[in-house]
């Protein structure tokens, strides 16, 4: 399992025809140029092919949807910060609405939550909610929790309608036993891929595309819609027709 720590960096990898965008500083955030430097908590200007870094600590998470990422066309790497206090808990808010409404977003992905035993209220409640141009999201690790609080990852891929990849984690830890709604669109049946690291965890997440499980609940309702991590896809033009089983 991972150490988690109470605070996470998000790196932001700019595309080079992105638009230049001006965010203000929320939820304690501060940030930074490049990958070291000091951080600040100034505006900060994002340009076209850049790479900048946001810090926030869990303490200043709330349930406000002041949104921590940028609004610009990015792919971000999400992790902690390793230089800051080891924790094995998190309390109410962790992450909420940490990317909502960042339309033009392209990837995003979570820190490595495995080493997490317990989580608050409104656990990355709308994380990446109404992020419609994001193409790629990924799943926390939850193979080490053991209970979590009300609204668990509720709204976390709200009106996310370009959605075609989730990466998912070895483990399906908690989703294993809990039917979990992520508001994954109902449009994204039959374009909707699940990308794991091993045949192991493909087989136990396959098990997750049959009514009643997480994976079926968030349209991923074929087992050969989940796939290794080093498989292409090509997506077609139009969904495929829901898999049925005999």
């Amino acid at each position: 399992m991972a150490q988690a720590y109470n605070a996470v960096i998000a790196t932001i990898t700019v595309a080079s025809d992105a638009s230049q965008v001006v965010k203000t500083m929320v939820k304690s955030t501060t940030w930074r140029e490049g990958t070291s430097g000091d951080w600040l908590s100034t505006r900060c200007t994002l340009t076209a092919g850049n790479t900048y870094q946001f810090r926030t600590p869990t303490s200043g998470m709330d349930s406000s949807f002041a949104t921590v990422l940028p609004n610009i066309k990015a792919s971000v790497a999400v992790d902690w910060d390793t230089t800051a206090t080891p924790i094995s808990t998190v309390g109410d808010n962790f992450m909420y609405a940490y990317a909502y409404n960042c339309s033009s977003l392209t990837s995003l992905s979570v820190p490595d939550t495995s080493g997490l035993t317990s989580v608050g209220n409104s656990f990355m409640y709308s994380y990446a909610g109404n992020c419609s141009n994001l193409a790629s999201l990924s799943v926390p690790d939850t193979s080490g929790l053991t209970s979590v609080g009300n609204s668990f990852m509720a709204y976390y891929a709200y009106n996310c309608s370009s959605l075609t990849s989730l990466i998912l984690p070895a483990s399906t830890g908690w989703f294993g036993s809990h039917n979990v709604d992520w508001s994954v669109p109902s449009g994204r049946l039959g374009y909707l891929y699940g990308y794991t690291p091993d045949s192991t965890s493909q087989t136990a997440w396959r098990a997750l595309t049959v009514s009643g499980k997480t994976l079926y609940t968030n349209y991923i309702r074929a087992e050969d819609h989940v796939l290794l991590s080093t498989t292409p896809v090509i997506v077609a033009k139009y969904p495929l027709p829901p898999f049925r089983r005999s």
